[in-house]
């Protein structure tokens, strides 16, 4: 098959997961015979990589520059389907879908891993704590869940990250039965760094991977260590997340007595991701998922794949991968602590997971992607 995959930069950080899964996923396509073009909103000309034919679109003019694109390629018969990243947190793209789906007969496959909006009283939260943050970027996110139905209407075949995304997304009465295909990972990189273990830092490490943006939890993770430190005295934090540092979590940490205790590391930067889980004895993941990050997080499949204990809120649809019991309801951060001060007491030998391969793994994904495809074709 041809495929076209529309994602907005498809080659970050390692931290933005849907963007990372679109180019493995396009990857991974390509290896098992399709052609692949991603349209992307990086890069210089069209070039090749692993396969994969890259076309850089405008930034400022991503839908209308896709648009052509995409009715010039299926002009020149080179798609026979338009795969579309994490559509829900793309609403610019909602037009050219519309317009799309009156000028073209291809069939549009919608990958969702977030929620299409946010509740009034999330989004107050928002506004005390980053005032900006509210106004600049999540003001049109309070918009109720009809205002994105009709676009989620206009696609072929809706597939969710979690049965939990798939429940939210039901009542806009999609055009067929909403599949899912759980968030997944690059088996061969991961593999490798669960088969060559690190050594984990003593005194016990937690490890929180995120960004100072709203919702994402970064003060529950340090009034939790802080409860731990009370048990603990030597344990240390790592908080991966964006800079600068906003002087809240500076003043917060100051009065927690946990500037000796917790090392930011800039989320911006090159980092062994992998190799931080591994170092750790405890990953904790406070967001509010599936709102402050898919669903559910990347991350916390990772840290289970190579061995490292996960601690989460319960919240989206973390349950479908955590045990139940080590969770707790959003915002309980003192429950938190005592399942880590718990966790790290017992100083539980690492297990790597690497049969969740089979279900997390690109290799998987692309299969059932392929699988789905097909039965539009």
């Amino acid at each position: 098959m041809q495929i076209a995959v529309l994602g907005r930069s498809v080659q970050p950080p390692w931290n933005e997961a849907v963007k990372n899964m679109a180019y493995e996923l396009s990857r991974q396509l390509a290896s098992m015979g399709h052609t692949v073009r991603l349209l992307t909103t990086r890069g210089e000309g069209v070039t090749i990589e692993d396969d994969i034919e890259l076309r850089p679109l405008a930034s400022g003019r991503f839908g209308k520059t896709a648009l052509r694109a995409l009715l010039e390629l299926e002009k020149e018969g080179k798609i026979d389907l338009i795969h579309v990243q994490n559509l829900i947190i793309h609403r610019s793209l909602a037009p050219m879908l519309w317009t799309l789906r009156r000028k073209s007969k291809l069939p549009i496959v919608a990958y969702c891993c977030q929620l299409p909006s946010l509740s009034v009283s999330h989004w107050f939260q928002v506004l005390r704590t980053d005032p900006w943050e509210a106004i600049s970027t999540k003001l049109g996110m309070i918009a109720p869940a009809s205002a994105t139905n009709w676009a989620l209407r206009r696609v072929s075949q809706i597939v969710a990250s979690s049965r939990f995304v798939k429940s939210r997304l039901e009542p806009s009465k999609p055009a067929r039965e909403i599949r899912v295909v759980p968030p997944f990972v690059r088996t061969d990189w991961l593999t490798a760094k669960a088969e060559t273990p690190l050594a984990r830092e003593d005194p016990p490490r937690i490890l929180y991977l995120g960004s100072h943006k709203a919702l994402r939890g970064e003060e529950d993770f340090l009034r939790m260590l802080a409860i731990v430190k009370q048990d603990i005295r030597g344990v240390k934090g790592v908080a991966v997340t964006n800079f600068p540092i906003p002087e809240r979590i500076r003043n917060l940490s100051k009065t927690l007595g946990l500037d000796d205790s917790i090392k930011f590391l800039s989320r911006n930067i090159d980092l062994d991701i992998p190799g931080l889980i591994q170092a750790s004895s405890l990953y904790v993941s406070t967001s509010l998922s599936p709102i402050g990050s898919i669903d559910p997080p990347l991350t916390l499949i990772e840290s289970q794949i190579l061995g490292t204990p996960v601690l989460s809120y319960d919240t989206g649809g973390i349950s479908e991968v955590v045990d139940e019991k080590r969770l707790v309801r959003y915002k309980d951060y003192a429950g938190l602590a005592k399942l880590a001060t718990e966790t790290l007491r017992r100083n539980e030998t690492r297990n790597p997971r690497l049969d969740l391969l089979s279900t997390f793994g690109s290799e998987a994904a692309a299969k059932n992607f392929e699988a789905i495809y097909r039965s539009l074709s």
